[in-house]
Formats: C-alpha cells, sequence, structure tokens
C-alpha cells in the first residue's frame, strides 16, 4: 500500500503519540481525536482496511470509556503498533 506523502506524515504523528502516550487524565479525551483521524486517513486505502475496522472498534471502545484507565496506554501503544504494520510495508 503506497499513502501520499501528506498521508504518510499525518499517520506518522498519530503513530507516534500512540506508540508514546503521555500520561495525563485527559487521555481518553486526546486519544479520541487522535484514532479518529487515522480512521479518517486509513478508510482512503482499501488495503488498510483491517487497521481501520481495528481503530473503529477502539474508538468504539475509547467513546463509551470501557477500558480501564491503567490499561488505556497499553491498548493506545498496541493501536501504534498496528498503524506501524501499515507504514513499515
Amino acid at each position: 500500500m503506497k499513502l501520499r506523502n501528506e498521508d504518510v506524515r499525518k499517520i506518522t504523528e498519530i503513530k507516534q503519540y500512540l506508540l508514546d502516550p503521555p500520561v495525563s487524565f485527559k487521555l481518553y479525551d486526546y486519544a479520541i481525536t487522535y484514532v479518529n483521524n487515522a480512521i479518517i486517513i486509513l478508510n482512503q486505502y482499501p488495503n488498510a482496511n483491517d487497521v481501520a475496522i481495528y481503530l473503529q472498534q477502539l474508538l468504539e471502545q475509547l467513546n463509551n470509556r470501557t477500558i480501564e484507565q491503567e490499561d488505556l496506554r497499553k491498548t493506545l501503544i498496541q493501536a501504534g503498533i498496528e498503524i506501524s504494520k501499515l507504514t513499515n510495508k
């Protein structure tokens, strides 16, 4: 899959954020924005459908706050790893 340069820049920024999320009580709010932006970008690329679906499920969990606060950072790091698999191809 070949991402446009602008999308590579945006998705790399999102990936870096997810791989090293800040320690913050507002992490849910920050994460929702980043995950939503990643979904918007990845929906443009059919080969990224699996990761986009994964992120949509994660977004639903974030919106419903079904992920425990102590597990949230680990979950976001895993999302960053999933995005990394796309950008490293």
